[in-house]
């Protein structure tokens, strides 16, 4: 959980792991040492939470963000605005994005396609196994958008284009 001081602002974050170590502190309290010399068991956020925190910001591409969670082997990141929390990121959203059936790309690259290109109507798109086969009579460059938009679809494995050209546009 981040921790907040004054509007939200982001000053640390208690993890799994500072909660297992201060529960492995408590059960060795008995034990000189095992706590701070002459403090008791802590009793704020504050006092157990990793000051150290890795963020994102609201446009970290999705790819970024999973890189960083793997390569440091964090469950949950929290998205800042500036020195804000603005949310957290946690591993099962990322997974949402690749989770996903052929007939939810299909879905979601039409709609960008609609979005972008008046050309659908002359396209024709088939999913398999996560490969997107786009088909139709188009010119060079709506050919060109159309892949590079297909390969921005999260859960898009590959795609193969048979477009023919239409009067070299």
């Amino acid at each position: 959980m981040p921790v907040v001081k004054e509007g939200d602002r982001l000053v640390g974050i208690v993890t799994e792991a500072d909660l297992l170590t201060l529960e492995a502190t408590l059960t060795a309290g008995a034990r000189p040492g095992s706590l701070a010399a002459g403090k008791g068991p802590p009793h704020t956020a504050g006092e157990v939470m990793s000051r150290s925190v890795y963020t994102l910001t609201e446009d970290t591409d999705a790819t970024e963000a999973a890189r960083l969670m793997l390569r440091h082997r964090l469950k949950s990141v929290p998205v800042v605005a500036g020195a804000l929390v603005d949310d957290i990121v946690a591993r099962r959203d990322l997974l949402r994005l690749v989770a996903r059936g052929d007939n939810d790309i299909r879905a979601d690259l039409q709609h960008r396609l609609q979005e972008e290109v008046h050309a659908l109507q002359r396209l024709d798109l088939h999913v398999a196994d996560g490969v997107v086969t786009i088909d139709g009579a188009v010119g060079p460059l709506v050919r060109q958008l159309v892949d590079a938009l297909a390969r921005t679809v999260p859960g898009v494995l590959e795609v193969r284009s048979t477009t023919s050209s239409a009067g070299g546009r």
